[in-house]
């Protein structure tokens, strides 16, 4: 909500229109908006580095976070990248803490209704919603905004904005994510780390960790993460980033114990001379992964049908298969395995 509310609050005709002509919440029932039990309207981001976003991959974001509370899905706009739920079991207060973690969800808005009594009502605009009193027939309803991404914060962590320490020529150098090589954005990291639903004490590995997109977000989070590259010149940039817990290691040939992680989170090379490597790597990765654990990749459209064939028949069984639009006309996929 913004600090200088009363100086933007102003009398409108509280038909908000859209391009159709209707209501902007006329395609909410009445019985979406009953006192009974909370209601809100989530608005979904529209784009990503000029990029679409899959309304589907962006709900089931918003599943992943909230969906352990008692939730019911109200109404779905796919084409306007919004949907109408209504969670109990949780605060307003802790749904917009927990939203902090959202990559794909622009803004959250809770709604209330009572009786109109004829009185004048008073809304305003702010992004994609409207926030203040409206009326519905003999109803009237309240907007409330309960969380907005910070679009600026967020893309302080963007692999081209932000420092990581590399070796090159003997030296350790400071450099930007996409000047040296492709970097995962906070926003797709986010979404990966969500995908996993996490306790928040797992013990986590990212063996390859390239320049720290999902080492970054999980030290944001105080989650406890082990990362691993095969490129030597990434060492300091991953000690910095993993608090020393690194290894520079073929993913092939992990230097660790059996069924040590609960978790791996990663987004192998997309490159096609590494794509043999990756496959093989998969054994690898089943290996140190214990039994009830999970398997994260971000992987090449193109490496869809060979990971998910490398994967059959073992303990792991895919439980997640969501697509994502990068930069570009580049198509990946979001695969989540799951031990039986």
């Amino acid at each position: 909500m913004p600090e200088d509310r009363d100086s933007r609050l102003k009398t409108q005709d509280t038909k908000h229109k859209t391009q159709d002509g209707r209501s902007e919440i006329s395609n909410l029932e009445p019985k979406v908006l009953g006192l009974e039990s909370p209601r809100y309207q989530v608005f979904f981001r529209t784009s990503r580095g000029g990029c679409g976003i899959v309304y589907e991959t962006a709900k089931a974001e918003f599943l992943s976070v909230f969906g352990d509370y008692g939730m019911e899905l109200s109404w779905e706009t796919p084409a306007r990248m919004r949907m109408g739920v209504a969670i109990t079991g949780i605060s307003t207060e802790q749904i917009s803490l927990r939203a902090e973690n959202l990559g794909y969800t622009q803004g959250i808005v809770s709604v209330y209704e009572e009786p109109y009594l004829g009185e004048e009502l008073h809304s305003y605009r702010t992004e994609r919603w409207a926030v203040g009193w409206l009326r519905r027939g003999d109803k009237k309803i309240h907007l409330t905004e309960v969380y907005r991404l910070d679009e600026e914060k967020l893309l302080e962590k963007a692999p081209d904005k932000r420092v990581f320490l590399i070796e090159k020529d003997g030296e350790v150098k400071a450099a930007k994510g996409h000047r040296y090589r492709r970097g995962l954005s906070p926003a797709d990291a986010r979404f990966m780390v969500n995908i996993a639903k996490l306790q928040g004490d797992e013990i986590i590995l990212d063996p390859f960790a390239g320049v720290g997109g999902i080492l970054i977000e999980c030290e944001r989070r105080d989650l406890r993460i082990f990362a691993g590259d095969v490129d030597p010149a990434l060492r300091a940039g991953l000690a910095q980033f993993s608090h020393n817990r690194f290894t520079t290691a073929d993913a092939r040939k992990l230097p660790f114990k059996d069924n040590l992680f609960d978790v791996i989170i990663t987004e192998p090379p997309f490159d096609t001379k590494y794509r043999q490597a990756v496959l093989d790597s998969t054994a690898e990765l089943r290996r140190v992964v214990r039994k009830g654990g999970k398997i994260v990749l971000l992987i090449a459209q193109d490496m869809h049908e060979e990971i998910t064939a490398c994967m059959a028949g073992s303990r792991f069984q895919l439980t997640g298969d969501f697509m994502l639009r990068r930069h570009g006309k580049l198509i990946s996929y979001l695969l989540l395995f799951s031990s039986q």
